[in-house]
C-alpha cells in the first residue's frame, strides 16, 4: 500500500487542489496523512473535508522537516510519496510516479510545469532563462515539489534533520544516475510573480545551500551542479540577453541576502504568498 506525506503550513488557499490532484491519480489503497504545522488558518478544516481516508495531524511546532518527520511516524507503507502542501499533481501522476520506481529508478520526481499566469513581465524573463538551467526537470528532487522513494532508498537516512534544504539532503544519498524525473507524470508549480517575492525564496535557498555544505559535507559528493554552464548558452543568444540579466541580477541578490541573513543569525523560512493567491 503506498502512502503520502504532505507538510502544509497556512495552505487553506491551495491544500484543496494538492489532495484532489492526489485523489485523481486512482490509485487504490492509498494511504495518505497531511501534517499542518503551526497554522493559523483552515488547512486542517479543509483537508479534514476532501476525503475520509485524508489522515489530518496537526501540531503546533512549526517547521517543515519536523513536519515530514511527524507524518512518517504513523505509516509504515511503501512506495512513499513526499508532496509539497502548494503543488498541485495531473491527474495520473501519482500512479506513473509509483510505477516508475525499480531497481535503476531508486528516487523519482515528475516533471515542474511552471504556471506563468499572473507574472510580472520581469518573472517571465526570470523563467525564460530558466528554461536553461537542467536542474529542473532533470533527476529527483528537481524542483517540482514533489519526490518518491521506495523501501530501499527510504533506509538511506533516519529522521529528517532540522535543516532548510530537505529536498537537497534527500538528494544527497543517492547518485544521480539513480535519480530520475519521470515525464508522463506532472506537478504543476506556481512561482513567485514578482522579483522580489523570487528573490525572497531564492536567498532562503542559498542559505539552505550553504547550511547543508556546512553540515552535511560528505552528501556535496552527489551534488552534481546540473545548471552549469547556463550563461554560456545565453551569451552566444543576444535574444536571450534581457532574460539572462534579468536572471543575473536575481541569482547575485540571493547570494549576498543569504550571506548577510547568515552573518545576522536570521532563521526565517522566506515563504512566498504571491504564488498562493487563487484566481
Amino acid at each position: 500500500m503506498p502512502s503520502v506525506v504532505i507538510p502544509a503550513h497556512n495552505e487553506a488557499a491551495v491544500i484543496e487542489r494538492t489532495l484532489r490532484g492526489v485523489l485523481a491519480g486512482g490509485v487504490p489503497d492509498l494511504e495518505i496523512v497531511v501534517v499542518v504545522n503551526a497554522c493559523t488558518d483552515r488547512t486542517a478544516e479543509i483537508a479534514r473535508g476532501i476525503d475520509d481516508s485524508i489522515r489530518v495531524i496537526e501540531t503546533d511546532t512549526p517547521g517543515k522537516t519536523n513536519a515530514l518527520n511527524l507524518g512518517e511516524a504513523g505509516i509504515t507503507s511503501f512506495p512513499r510519496m513526499f508532496l509539497d502542501g502548494d503543488i498541485e499533481l495531473r491527474p495520473d501522476a501519482v500512479r506513473h510516479l509509483f510505477d516508475a520506481l525499480d531497481d535503476e529508478k531508486t528516487i523519482v520526481s515528475p516533471r515542474p510545469g511552471f504556471d506563468l499566469s499572473g507574472l510580472s513581465f520581469a518573472m517571465r524573463l526570470f523563467y525564460r532563462a530558466q528554461r536553461f538551467n537542467a536542474y529542473f526537470g532533470d533527476g529527483a528532487p528537481n524542483g517540482s515539489g514533489c519526490f518518491v522513494v521506495g523501501e530501499h532508498g527510504r533506509a538511506r537516512w533516519a529522521d529528517f534533520p532540522e535543516i532548510i534544504a530537505d529536498d537537497g539532503y534527500v538528494q544527497g544519498h543517492f547518485r544521480p544516475s539513480e535519480r530520475f524525473t519521470v515525464n508522463a507524470s506532472e506537478a504543476i508549480v506556481k512561482p513567485p510573480k514578482t522579483i522580489d517575492a523570487m528573490i525572497t525564496v531564492r536567498s532562503r535557498v542559498r542559505r539552505g545551500k550553504y547550511e547543508l555544505e556546512r553540515r552535511f559535507p560528505e552528501l556535496m559528493k552527489n551534488h552534481v551542479a546540473r545548471g552549469g554552464g547556463i550563461f554560456k548558452q545565453m551569451i552566444v543568444r543576444p535574444w536571450e540577453w534581457p532574460a539572462m540579466l534579468v536572471y543575473g541580477y536575481v541569482r547575485i541578490a540571493e547570494r549576498l541576502i543569504a550571506k548577510r541573513q547568515i552573518a545576522s543569525g536570521e532563521t526565517g523560512w522566506g515563504r512566498d504568498e504571491t504564488g498562493r493567491v487563487t484566481e
